[in-house]
């Protein structure tokens, strides 16, 4: 059977316990904004090498593990859903790649000997 932990203050009813707390959980939610924006910034990065790999398809978009796992567990199966991934990306643009299409190809063609 699981305990419940309920304190027995020296002083007082507790009060400063919970304005540390409150303190704590408000430093708590502005480091993980601050991360999320990071790890954002970071795909947002990763993004713009985007392309088309033979056989494996087209590089859609990149999410950071935290995010994607959070979902996962918050709404079991989502990632499999278009509808979700679609509205997903439209609220995180950064995360979404830059697109190429197949045909395109920046540099020295490999058709001829260049190399003498």
């Amino acid at each position: 059977m699981s305990e419940v932990f309920l304190p027995k203050w020296k002083e007082g009813n507790g009060s400063q316990f919970m304005k540390n707390l409150d303190r704590h959980l408000r430093y708590e939610v502005d480091l993980e904004r601050y991360e999320a924006k990071k790890r954002e910034i970071e795909c947002g990065k990763e993004n713009q090498h985007g392309g088309v790999m033979e056989g494996v398809g087209q590089l859609k978009a990149t999410i950071p593990a935290r995010e994607y796992f959070r979902w996962q567990q918050f709404k079991p199966g989502c990632w499999g859903d278009k509808q979700f991934v679609r509205e997903f990306l439209r609220d995180n643009p950064s995360l979404r790649a830059k697109s190429f299409d197949k045909k395109t190809f920046q540099g020295t063609s490999l058709d001829k000997a260049s190399f003498a």
